[in-house]
């Protein structure tokens, strides 16, 4: 698998084609654009920053939605092309001076019934009183205050010996409702005894009249008044919502794409009358992409070599089969690779393929797993529902092998019994040794092969020190691959190859080729000895402790992540166990209730499971195989596009 080829493009023209020119790239779907003249010293050049004069009409069209419940959709029209932002403007004031009046009102309305039913919860605490609110409030040398006090604090009024006296008239177990009255003189002294014990003051609005049982009548007729006068409002509104929905659903959509295609002013450059626009698109889309310009004379459109411009990095695009796909989102998630570098789709689809059926084998369970993936890719995601389809399919090819069904490990003997193969379906349980072994096979075969790998980009990027003598260059994969070679054959062999050669070759050499790699790739380079620039005032001391340290943690992470991939044979040896577990539930069971245990296990296994076995692998991927041949320092393919999103924030 590679990366998509592109092509870098340079497009100039007058000022008053540049929004058209704009609205075509972006139609094209395959423009990437890049800040123009972004390192350019000549002060005639320059970027165009100019504030956006769309976004206020976009507002004003959204404000006039929202104020009429409309819900914003996006909706073409080519009646608007030309409108300008004081049109667009315009036609969002002639609207509004309609619907303004009718929202005031409403706004009035609602806020006048927030207040009269505030009232009627403070007056109805002091029902019982049946003097006028207005003749007591107008007393000339009494105070009055209404509110309420705890009610532990109602009894301890008596101990004082003040001019006042308090009027309970609700009493509940939290709090007492009432008044106290008091001279006019005292009302400073008698007020802040009251504010000791926590009394809250209740203000009775000046239009309540009456008694409370006259008050409360008042207001209740007036807060029906006031909403039927809400709902007349609401009404009206909803008829003006009729009439202009249509138009400004229309008007927004054309000034949001406006917006949008201003927006990219910011990248676009000017020298005099002249536009610059720079950018990148797939280099199979040459030709379609400069037809779009044809019927434009006054347009330039060159496309020029990915590296003809030094200040811009292409972006990188993916290019993979049918099935390596949708794993492309796990490389997305560790990062792209740089343009012309290594695209490792193909190596994670097949190895994340291979382990995930080895861990996750059931012909059952696989079978569910890939009708799954078809419905998430159908309803959900396409990638993710492709990769599920993918490892499902993988655990019906190892779970035939295992000869397990849902469970059921005896069920395919008779299958293989009938066409001769004796070694299987391989038992799980009985041949534990032989997991586990193999479970380590696999992980040095993988090692070896992301060795390779990392082998193939060093001499690709001409880096010496990365191919040959790294830890995971020549040099490396020498080293570990004498040593498995040495430890398999001496410990499960019996076969001595350790003899002085083969460890003086194939061991210690490479060992030094390790350890001296900087020197060495520097001196196959410049054809001299000599050490990088920061490693210039490095001692031989200094020089022997440090790449023993690294020689040290290169050893350690060879021993780590070999060991690693035994969780694949733990993994195979847990979904038998936990299958057994669901086998031995149903036969505790009741015959009626054996189906049941069987589903809710089968289902419990393969959410549960199935998801910790995706996660090791992605672990397995990332730490103990790409992390010895990947660099995820590409940028992404962003092809400007005008999107139509009611939230943009303005």
């Amino acid at each position: 698998m590679a990366i998509e080829k592109m092509a870098l493009v340079n497009i100039i023209g007058r000022f008053e084609d540049l929004d058209r020119v704009l609205e075509k790239c972006c139609e094209s779907g395959c423009f990437h654009m890049e800040p123009a003249f972004k390192n350019e010293q000549n002060s005639e050049v320059r970027l165009l920053n100019e504030k956006n004069p769309y976004g206020v009409p976009m507002k004003a069209f959204s404000s006039l939605a929202s104020e009429m419940d409309i819900e914003l959709t996006e909706s073409p029209d080519d009646r608007y092309i030309n409108y300008s932002a004081e049109d667009f403007m315009q036609l969002a004031d002639s609207m509004d001076d309609e619907i303004e009046e009718k929202s005031r009102l409403k706004k009035d309305a609602a806020r006048e019934v927030s207040e009269l039913e505030g009232a009627v919860l403070q007056i109805d605490h002091l029902k019982g009183l049946n003097s006028d609110f207005q003749k007591i409030f107008s007393l000339k040398h009494t105070a009055c205050r209404v509110g309420r006090l705890p009610a532990d604090n109602l009894a301890k009024l008596q101990y004082y010996d003040q001019t006042f006296f308090f009027v309970p008239f609700e009493t509940t177990r939290d709090f007492c409702w009432g008044m106290y009255f008091c001279a006019d003189g005292d009302k400073e002294l008698v007020d802040s005894i009251f504010r000791s014990m926590f009394f809250e003051r209740i203000r009775i609005p000046d239009y309540v009249s009456g008694n409370t049982d006259e008050a409360l009548a008042k207001l209740g007729r007036s807060i029906d008044e006031k909403k039927a006068e809400i709902e007349r409002l609401e009404k009206d509104i909803s008829e003006l919502a009729k009439k202009h929905s249509d138009v400004i659903k229309k008007a927004y959509t054309a000034a949001k794409k406006k917006f949008d295609i201003f927006e990219l002013h910011r990248k676009v450059g000017a020298v005099k009358e002249k536009f610059y626009i720079k950018g990148f698109i797939p280099k199979k889309k040459e030709e379609s992409f400069k037809k779009l310009f044809e019927d434009s004379s006054e347009v330039e459109v060159v496309l020029l070599p990915p590296d003809a411009d030094a200040y811009c990095t292409p972006p990188s695009v993916l290019k993979n089969s049918w099935f390596t796909r949708p794993f492309g989102m796990l490389v997305e998630m560790y990062g792209l690779p740089k343009y012309g570098g290594f695209n490792p789709t193909a190596f994670v689809a097949l190895t994340y393929t291979l382990l995930f059926g080895i861990m996750f084998g059931d012909l059952g369970q696989g079978l569910l797993l890939f009708l799954g993936g078809f419905f998430v890719s159908k309803k959900l995601d396409k990638r993710a529902g492709g990769m599920v389809s993918r490892v499902g399919l993988s655990s019906m090819v190892f779970g035939t092998l295992y000869g397990s069904f849902f469970g059921y490990e005896e069920l395919l003997d008779p299958v293989f019994e009938s066409i001769g193969i004796g070694f299987l379906p391989l038992k799980v349980f009985k041949q534990t040794s032989f997991i586990l072994i193999t479970a380590v096979g696999i992980g040095i075969a993988m090692i070896l092969i992301s060795m390779i790998l990392n082998i193939y980009v060093g001499f690709k990027e001409g880096n010496i020190e990365k191919a040959v003598f790294g830890s995971n260059g020549i040099a490396g994969l020498v080293l570990y691959a004498s040593v498995c070679v040495g430890v398999v054959c001496t410990m499960l062999l019996k076969i001595k190859v350790m003899s002085a050669p083969f460890v003086i070759l194939l061991i210690v050499i490479p060992v030094i080729c390790v350890f001296c790699r900087v020197p060495f790739a520097a001196a196959v380079k410049y054809k001299q000895w000599r050490l990088s620039e920061d490693e210039e005032d490095m001692t031989v001391g200094n020089f022997i402790v440090e790449n023993f340290f690294e020689m040290f943690e290169y050893a350690l992470s060879y021993v780590s992540n070999t060991m690693s991939f035994l969780r694949v044979g733990g993994f195979v040896l847990s979904h038998a166990g936990m299958m057994m577990v669901v086998m031995t539930l149903m036969d505790m069971v009741s015959t009626a209730g054996k189906p049941a245990v069987l589903v809710i296990g089968n289902l419990f296994v393969m959410a549960m499971e199935g998801m910790i076995v995706a996660i090791q692998i992605i672990r397995l991927e990332f730490y103990e195989m790409f992390s010895r041949f990947y660099e995820g320092d590409g940028k992404a393919f962003e092809p400007i596009a005008v999107s139509f999103d009611s939230r943009t924030d303005i």
